[in-house]
């Protein structure tokens, strides 16, 4: 008994230890002023939401005259941008302005953000509060698609440019603006974008594209504290088509097993061997710098992950993002079976799309399915299919994550900093091969409708994030 005491109190003492030296390691910078913007600013970004430049998957879908029309408006709108800047026009839409920096021996900085939007189905119309695409502002909310995502990056960081150039600045190193125009689509723009610059031998000190955001409600136990998530890695992305022929016949008569028995069966099964959970990665350096910041029985488990990492999974796997944060996801998107309702289908199928941790790889994700499934009846075809390993994880002692971090605390203080991963495709992937350093991060506050139905932001948060952009650039190092 007294042995047992004994390791029990040794249990309880290191599992206190570790939870007290479980230090902050958030950074400290002073506040800033915010700078002044236009008055025109937020006009600017009206208008820009009312060029419809919607993107789809098939590409002859695209109105180019819109993008064109998109592109003589910012001419007009910040005519010294495009006057000192070089810009070079790729793949037809993607826009690449050059500023020249002082020391050209510095590596650039690449600054990213993109033209289109996604569609708006027709059958949710009736359930916006405006026009989708009427740049409207109703209680301090502009709505419109794309405000949030992600016109508001493309046109604040052309006013902080503007307005930088209004007062003679040119910064050290020079500065790419990149816009992409396909990144609903694929990013095939900004790809040709990187390949172009991989073409020069251009290599960034840093990558900067949308990705996180300052939050208050979405970590809890943080008693509405602003977070600035930022991402530094991007999850993978497969998909893959599961088919099954059996011989169908009339519906009068079912056999035992047809091919759609066989195709849901095949998708509980993978369904129910979810890839395993890790808090590498980002998501490690997440609960670094958010950790000791947490109510004391969280700060303890995330401190003491040797005895409470099973008890944190199951607390991250109850909801849909915590779970996203830490494995491959497994999602049945379209299915598709039948032609009529006294018809046993011959053919079914399901297309599965995965996101990937850093750490997996497709090829693994292929196998995992295969070994799920173990039904030789059922033909996994990933042909043709949109694909994307992984990111590499950026550095939180990079340069530009340094730069970034301050950045944010200066503009926006009292925020606390959360390396992040990001579980959505931004466009910033295809610069794997340009910079090392690839952060993923917008300056607003809880974005609203992304994807959905009324996109908005706050009217008060664009002058805030032109201010943040400004700094940003005026103080590269």
């Amino acid at each position: 008994m007294l042995f047992l005491l004994a390791i029990v109190l040794l249990l309880v003492a290191v599992v206190l230890i570790k939870t007290l030296t479980f230090k902050s390691i958030q950074p400290k910078y002073a506040a800033t002023k915010n700078v002044e913007v236009s008055e025109n600013a937020i006009a600017h970004l009206q208008q820009g939401i009312r060029f419809k430049t919607v993107s789809f998957s098939d590409s002859a879908k695209t109105d180019s005259s819109v993008f064109l029309a998109l592109h003589r408006y910012l001419a007009q709108t910040y005519p010294l941008v495009h006057q000192k800047l070089a810009l070079e026009k790729v793949a037809h839409y993607s826009l690449v302005y050059t500023w020249k920096g002082k020391n050209p021996t510095l590596k650039p900085v690449i600054l990213m953000a993109h033209q289109d939007v996604v569609p708006v189905e027709k059958a949710s119309l009736l359930q916006w509060k405006t026009d989708p695409f009427g740049g409207s502002i109703q209680n301090g909310k502009l709505y419109g698609r794309g405000t949030a995502d992600d016109k508001i990056s493309l046109f604040s960081l052309l006013e902080a440019a503007e307005k930088l150039l209004q007062e003679n600045y040119q910064p050290k190193r020079s500065i790419y603006f990149v816009f992409g125009h396909d990144e609903e689509a694929g990013g095939k723009g900004v790809k040709a974008v990187a390949a172009l610059l991989k073409s020069r031998g251009i290599k960034a000190d840093w990558v900067l594209d949308e990705g996180g955001e300052i939050t208050k409600k979405e970590i809890p136990g943080l008693q509405g504290k602003p977070v600035a998530l930022i991402g530094t890695s991007e999850k993978g992305y497969l998909s893959i088509d599961l088919k099954v022929n059996i011989e169908g016949g009339h519906s009068s008569m079912p056999k035992p097993e047809t091919a759609v028995d066989v195709l849901i069966a095949a998708i509980q099964k993978l369904r129910a061997k979810p890839f395993p959970a890790s808090f590498g990665g980002s998501t490690g350096d997440f609960f670094k710098y958010l950790g000791p910041e947490m109510p004391f029985t969280t700060k303890m488990a995330i401190a003491n992950q040797w005895l409470f990492k099973p008890l944190l999974f199951k607390i991250y796997e109850k909801s849909a993002g915590g779970n996203a944060l830490i494995r491959t996801t497994i999602a049945p998107t379209i299915l598709q079976a039948g032609v009529k309702d006294n018809v046993i289908p011959t053919s079914a199928s399901a297309t599965i799309n995965f996101r990937l941790l850093p750490g997996t790889s497709i090829n693994a994700v292929s196998k995992h399915v295969k070994e799920a499934i173990n039904d030789n009846r059922v033909q996994l075809i990933k042909e043709n299919a949109f694909a994307e390993e992984a990111s590499a994880v950026t550095s939180t002692q990079s340069s530009g994550f340094k730069q970034l971090e301050k950045a944010v605390i200066e503009n926006y203080p009292g925020t606390l900093i959360a390396p992040y991963l990001t579980v959505g495709a931004t466009d910033s992937r295809q610069m794997a091969g340009i910079a090392n350093c690839i952060l993923r991060f917008s300056p607003v506050t809880d974005l609203e409708g992304m994807h959905g139905l009324n996109e908005n932001i706050s009217v008060k948060e664009y002058p805030k994030a032109i201010s943040f952009y400004y700094r940003l650039m005026k103080e590269l190092k």
